[in-house]
């Protein structure tokens, strides 16, 4: 990734620069000119036409020159977005690939801040540009893709758990190959697993600044309003997050909160929710003033975070694209004819059920968290087909 090896094109005004999916192999320094960011939905990128590509919903005008642009793509091997230029433009492209990097953000952490910190940034700007119905989708965006997360982090901590049971692994080998186990993956739950591991290190390690906060099921970690001077980094157990009765989300394993507004340096963040433990939680506690440092300490804890900014700003990207069918995209994404929630989970509870009759293996706890995901599911399924039905009549 060296600016010797780039090389200087002109595009003519409606031209692509790149394409959004495509192998993410360049990234581009803008000369002259200026580039339009834009997306387009998922569901009609392969068919789209470079036409298509320039009705996309615009993200971004880049005016300002000097800047390394769609770097992002190189951590997730494909474009976020089509880069279109808005004028005649002069680009340097600039060879990338994932491992190259990694490897700069490795060697150099405050390059990766101010990535994590760009990201941040994009990722308030897409939450902005959402309108009512993009906002309601993307809540049930988080419900299903989290479901799928829960899966896919059984199946992980039975694997642990299994030390060597052939039977089991043989269940879970079939588990792993499921759709529900592929989308918690695709997702980001490798990459939580593994922030998990990291901050579980970090939070234990005395010579950090920081520490670890236990609590029971119910106890309340903040409130809405209390002031953000700190980042929670979630090391096991489960948090709700709320406003009011109503629950907007769930705290994984290996998730953060109040990174954005660390990152994009509020002067006084204020917690936006309460955030509750639903089980036995552990908690590392970083002040605000010391998670810059505290990353650039950890680069793979730097690179996962930037990752899973990655794939938020992707969402957030894509139902801003949809318009006014982004409820529609989530119903055709998560209960369409290729989504197997219920069958996957169903199977995976099946198989249990023989290793218990055969083996006398305890996973009756494992059995009653796959009856919870599937009803779980279909309460939102159907609360999904509600809202649909009262947005078309």
């Amino acid at each position: 990734m060296s600016a010797r090896d780039a090389i200087v094109r002109e595009f003519a005004p409606g031209e692509l620069v790149c394409r959004q999916g495509a192998h993410a192999d360049r990234a581009f320094v803008l000369r002259a000119g200026s580039l339009r960011s834009v997306v387009v939905p998922d569901k009609v990128l392969v068919e789209a036409d470079e036409a298509r590509i320039r009705r996309g919903h615009d993200v971004t005008l880049y005016t300002e020159t000097g800047n390394l642009l769609e770097l992002e793509g190189g951590l997730t091997g494909h474009y976020l977005t089509s880069l279109v230029a808005a004028e005649t433009t002069i680009v340097a492209e600039v060879p990338v690939d994932t491992r190259a990097v990694m490897s700069k953000i490795q060697e150099d952490p405050g390059f990766g801040l101010s990535m994590a910190r760009m990201l941040a940034r994009r990722l308030v700007a897409a939450n902005k540009s959402l309108g009512s119905s993009q906002r309601l989708a993307s809540r049930f965006l988080r419900d299903f893709q989290g479901l799928c997360t829960d899966l896919y982090n059984l199946v992980q901590r039975i694997g642990e758990d299994a030390q060597g049971e052939d039977d089991v692994l043989q269940a879970l080998s079939a588990a792993k190959r499921t759709w529900s186990y592929g989308v918690g993956e695709g997702g980001g739950a490798e990459l939580t697993k593994n922030t998990r591991i990291i901050m579980a290190r970090v939070v234990d390690d005395r010579t950090m600044v920081g520490k670890q906060h236990r609590l029971k099921a119910g106890d309340l970690l903040c409130r809405r309003g209390d002031p953000g001077t700190s980042v929670y980094m979630l090391v096991s157990g489960r948090l709700s997050v709320r406003i009011g009765s109503e629950q907007y989300g769930i705290v994984r394993p290996g998730e953060t909160v109040g990174e954005i507004g660390v990152l994009l340096g509020d002067e006084e963040p204020r917690r936006i929710a309460d955030i509750q433990a639903d089980e036995p939680s552990v908690v590392g506690v970083i002040p605000s003033e010391h998670f810059p440092k505290l990353v650039t300490e950890q680069p793979k804890l730097l690179i996962n975070l930037c990752r899973l900014l990655c794939l938020r700003v992707k969402a957030f990207e894509q139902l801003a694209s949809e318009s006014d069918d982004a409820l529609r995209a989530v119903n055709a994404r998560f209960t369409g004819s290729d989504a197997t929630f219920i069958e996957d989970v169903g199977s995976l509870s099946d198989a249990l059920d023989v290793l218990i009759e055969e083996h006398d293996l305890p996973l009756l706890g494992e059995i009653e968290a796959l009856k919870s995901m599937q009803e779980r599911w279909t309460a939102r399924h159907e609360e999904l087909s509600e809202k649909m039905a009262a947005a078309t009549s």
